[in-house]
């Protein structure tokens, strides 16, 4: 693959990442259990897939001598988690109703 496309796939990794990471926040502290053991799943499988995709290009540039990469990668991560975080605020706070809204008992 590509770097190109390796970090386009680990920019959209990142994004989901962290918006399923929020949203499983957010469902902590809801009154679902149901909701958040969904959320809860989907965010861990998306962590262990991410975490491959790191673990890889770390390999790669421990193998190949391109570290900078990795900084490229540092900054792909931290923009897209930001932003996939944002989003699932925001589209959460539109749509929780219920015993799924946060502080809901």
């Amino acid at each position: 693959m590509s770097f190109l496309l390796t970090m386009l796939v680990f920019a959209a990794l990142c994004l989901v990442q962290n918006a399923v990471f929020t949203a499983v926040s957010r469902s902590r502290n809801s009154g679902d259990v149901m909701h958040h053991w969904k959320w809860s799943i989907a965010s861990n499988g998306i962590w262990y897939v991410n975490q491959l995709f790191i673990w890889g290009m770390i390999w790669d540039a421990a193998t190949k001598g391109t570290w900078w990469q990795i900084a490229v990668a540092g900054v792909i991560y931290v923009a897209s988690t930001s932003a996939g975080s944002v989003w699932m605020m925001a589209r959460m706070l539109k749509t929780e109703t219920g015993k799924r809204k946060v502080g809901a008992r």
